[in-house]
């Protein structure tokens, strides 16, 4: 895969990850670098209440959690359709402009396409096979560049026509014809691009980037707009041996030859999509990965590429339903670790060495507000931390979640087989004093015991009440014999 089709995936992931959720600023610590939040920490306790009243609220704020849940997810079932498909086709053939023009000014050799350089080459056999579907009719203005050491600007405005074809077949002649499938017309201006993301020079360390002040693809309804900056991402590599990382650079090919990545980091620092009613920004976007590799006995270098870290802050607004939102999400494992405990065995598979792991950290945070049906408003406040802690060990560190101001606090932890398939997972949930030890099975059910009790609801040690599942409905009785149904 072409490296600049492999960062236009990653800012359209990115995207894509913007606006699933959300992000803590209130809880973010200003210490660690990365605008991760720190493990959460229990709640103050309300002393006003009753121990009884204490396990009551603990109760119905885990009531109210589960119902906002349900709720927010019955809402946003189709949430993620920001784009129409006529939108995603063309934002999709809009990032394939400048990738088939600077195809083409590499092979035919020239460093430049200004508006009438395109119009003449309409008609121009090899400039139509660079652009495939798509013809050009760029307004004056339009002008392409291609420096010598592989730097591509594009800027200005062109209409674009799109024909996508279906191949069907005819009884009469045997033969399968062309049939136009999708046609469509529209509009894109570019302000700014460049890419910068390849290099004709031999190096072990790669640098490059890619980005725009902003792209408008159609108008009206169905315009949508992308906002960034010329540096918007960066690409760095640091490779075994030197490689020229141009166009048609892939890893696979190196691989072959013996190099290795030793680390490559993508960033991103701020993008920003508006379509119909929705605005998603993806900022502080950060991923990381590094090759570990085995030459086997037929002297065949066998290499695997290993991810290590995930960094995203996320922001999504929408009209319908009314949405405020933003998300941190950080999956950070220890390259060090990466280095020194994974090997690579001689069938390929990629195993821990014995009796070593490697550490690893996941943070989500979620912040907002979102509606249900009938208009209400749910505040969403979420924390979650966790983190693994030996070979068979991940521990739930800390997770709050504020529900109509009161806060629940959860901590656990799960045990791993020797496949790293959970097996069994035990929580706790806690408000003020208030406390309820719960258990899971491999299957991620509910553990309760023969009379189906889940477990008991403690406070300070004394045990106020049951919670029970009975085929599948669960219910807290309590010791003043009153009830309160999940």
């Amino acid at each position: 895969m072409k490296l600049f089709k492999l960062t236009a995936l990653a800012l359209a992931s990115t995207l894509a990850l913007a606006g699933c959720g959300d992000d803590n600023d209130n809880n973010t610590s200003s210490g660690n670098g990365n605008n991760t939040p720190e493990v959460p920490i229990k709640p103050p306790v309300d002393n006003s209440l009753s121990e009884l009243e204490q396990a009551k609220e603990m109760i119905r704020t885990a009531k109210l959690f589960v119902s906002d849940n349900k709720a927010v997810t019955d809402a946003y079932e189709d949430v993620s359709d920001i784009l129409t498909e006529k939108q995603d086709t063309r934002l999709g053939y809009t990032f394939d402009i400048p990738s088939d023009l600077k195809y083409y000014m590499e092979e035919a050799d020239v460093s430049q396409l200004t508006a009438a350089d395109i119009n003449a080459l309409a008609n121009d056999e090899e400039f139509e096979t660079a652009l495939g579907n798509i013809a050009l009719t760029p307004e004056k203005g339009f002008l392409a560049t291609l420096s010598t050491d592989g730097k591509f600007t594009l800027t200005g405005s062109t209409k674009v026509n799109i024909e996508e074809y279906d191949y069907v077949y005819n009884p009469q002649t045997g033969l399968y014809n062309p049939v136009i499938d999708n046609k469509d017309v529209f509009t894109v201006v570019f302000d700014g691009f460049e890419d910068a993301l390849t290099s004709n020079t031999s190096t072990t360390n790669f640098n490059g980037s890619l980005g725009f002040k902003s792209i408008k693809i159609g108008t009206g309804t169905d315009a949508v707009s992308l906002s960034s900056n010329t540096k918007g991402a960066t690409v760095s590599g640091q490779f075994s041996d030197k490689v020229v990382v141009n166009d048609e650079f892939d890893i696979n090919d190196a691989n072959r030859e013996g190099i290795t990545l030793e680390k490559a980091v993508i960033k991103l620092s701020s993008l920003k999509l508006t379509a119909n009613d929705s605005v998603i920004e993806a900022k502080d976007f950060e991923f990381a990965a590094l090759d570990v590799s085995k030459k086997l006995a037929d002297n065949s270098l066998v290499v695997r590429t290993i991810p290590y870290k995930l960094a995203i802050t996320g922001k999504m607004t929408k009209q319908k339903p009314e949405t405020d939102v933003t998300i941190t999400l950080n999956a950070t494992a220890n390259d060090a670790d990466i280095k020194n405990f994974l090997i690579v065995t001689d069938t390929g598979n990629v195993e821990e060495t014995a009796n070593k792991y490697i550490g690893m950290e996941i943070v989500l945070a979620i912040k907002g507000k979102v509606t249900k049906e009938g208009a209400t408003t749910i505040p969403l406040d979420f924390q979650a931390n966790l983190k693994r802690t030996a070979r068979n060990i991940i521990e739930l560190q800390g997770l709050t979640a504020s529900v109509e101001g009161k806060k629940l606090f959860v901590t656990g932890k799960s045990s791993l087989d020797n496949s790293y398939d959970v097996v069994s997972t035990q929580f706790t949930v806690e408000q003020n004093k208030a406390s309820i030890k719960l258990n899971v099975d491999a299957n991620g059910d509910f553990i309760k015991d023969n009379m189906g009790k889940l477990g008991d609801i403690m406070v300070n040690g004394k045990d106020y009440g049951d919670l029970m599942d009975n085929d599948g409905k669960v219910t807290a009785k309590f010791t003043d014999d009153s009830l309160i149904i999940l």
